[in-house]
């Protein structure tokens, strides 16, 4: 597929996602806390810590990948990483998992944004910028496969060991081996411009690259396109989950098993098949990109998620529909998520990649932070309004977009 020379490290690339994604603890984090008898009112200030801290460092975590090195602050996430999953495995009390979980949150602050500037300084190297979005999607794509490994093996573990907790200790070992993994990555791919660290410097930047992404026409509309569509989509699957459970809930498979494991077994099933079609669709993004130009199919890809939730709050009681609509979501956003980030990359300058792609998260989680609460109110009122006025914005998001281009 690739020339013998850059398979070795597109196979890095690709690895690196899928032993990113075996956290094994994710589909039952919210089980695993209810168990630590924690309420879900100190559950969502749990959440609320971890978007607080992503939003305060996203934007200098990018300025610390594009001054002081990729590789190094990479290693410095893995770290975060592997040492809240420790205190995760150890935690009494709320306290410690406070603890825990501002280290993961600062591990994902590190990671997002600085992988994928990685990515593109290496085919903007190696004259691979037609193949941008073909090797995004294909290491997303393995990213993907470790989500859905990562989901099936997770109903053998729950069932099998004394508890949900030591699935945080099973993860650290796949995050041991990406760090080492990292380490063998090209010297060139760490891009220092500083060999010091200076506040003065750090601030200027974080201003630069805050100006440099609002002011850019061109970047600017990237960015706030992907962190609206990926604000809508993490709302929404959010209140489809609890749909596919409740309707699963009087499906019983196994008459040895209870009510609980049962629950187990769905969740992994969901996420597995979820994750696997998913992985397919990124690794096909590609093929997309002859179907129009990448702004049209931004733009019909609004209608389309429209057209799909406007179905959805119509056949709520529908398992086939209600599933078939959660898939149909995973697909469009892993065909979008590759298109963006070479839409992104092709309009932002190299050295402010990593920053740009770090607000475009940063963006995404205001508005997640915004808008959460207004979804779960009107959540709780209807759940067919919810999705009927999510549908509704879209299409007016789709209709503003043809105006202005024919303006």
């Amino acid at each position: 597929m690739f020339e013998k020379k850059h398979q070795l490290q597109i196979t890095k690339f690709s690895l690196y996602g899928l032993l990113k994604n075996l956290r094994f603890f994710e589909p039952f984090l919210l089980i695993f806390f209810l168990q630590q008898s924690l309420n879900l009112f100190y559950i969502g200030i749990l959440f609320s810590i971890r978007e607080i801290i992503i939003y305060i460092f996203e934007i200098p975590s990018g300025v610390i990948a594009d001054r002081y090195g990729k590789k190094t602050e990479l290693v410095i996430c893995f770290i975060f990483y592997i040492i809240s999953f420790i205190l995760f495995f150890f935690a009494t009390g709320f306290v410690g998992f406070v603890i825990a979980m501002a280290l993961f949150a600062l591990g994902e602050a590190f990671r997002s944004g600085t992988h994928k500037a990685m990515i593109m300084t290496y085919m903007d190297r190696h004259g691979l910028k037609e193949s941008k979005t073909r090797i995004y999607g294909l290491t997303r794509s393995y990213s993907l496969i470790g989500s859905m490994i990562a989901s099936l093996v997770s109903i053998g573990l729950v069932l099998w060991l004394p508890e949900i907790r030591y699935l945080f200790l099973i993860a650290i070992i796949p995050y041991v081996i990406d760090l080492l993994m990292i380490l063998t990555y090209p010297s060139y791919l760490n891009e220092k411009r500083d060999t010091s660290f200076s506040m003065k410097s750090f601030i200027k930047s974080n201003i630069e690259g805050i100006t440099y992404t609002f002011k850019d026409q061109k970047v600017r509309r990237a960015v706030f396109n992907s962190s609206t569509y990926q604000a809508f989509f993490k709302a929404i699957k959010d209140y489809i989950q609890p749909l596919i459970l409740a309707i699963t809930g009087s499906i019983i498979v196994f008459s040895s098993l209870d009510n609980d494991q049962h629950k187990t077994i769905y969740i992994g099933i969901i996420y597995t098949v979820i994750y696997f079609i998913s992985a397919i669709s990124s690794r096909n993004a590609h093929l997309v990109q002859d179907l129009g130009s990448h702004k049209a199919l931004i733009k019909w890809m609004w209608l389309i998620t429209g057209i799909v939730l406007l179905i959805l709050s119509f056949m709520l009681s529908s398992l086939i529909i209600v599933f078939g609509v959660f898939i149909v979501l995973y697909v469009i956003m892993n065909i979008r998520k590759p298109i963006m980030i070479d839409v992104i990359g092709e309009a932002t300058i190299d050295d402010k990649r990593a920053t740009v792609l770090s607000i475009e998260a940063q963006m995404a989680s205001i508005m997640i932070a915004i808008s959460a609460p207004l979804i779960g109110l009107l959540a709780e009122y209807s759940m067919q309004a919810l999705f009927i006025t999510l549908a509704s914005l879209m299409f007016l998001i789709f209709l503003f977009s043809k105006v202005k281009e024919k303006n």
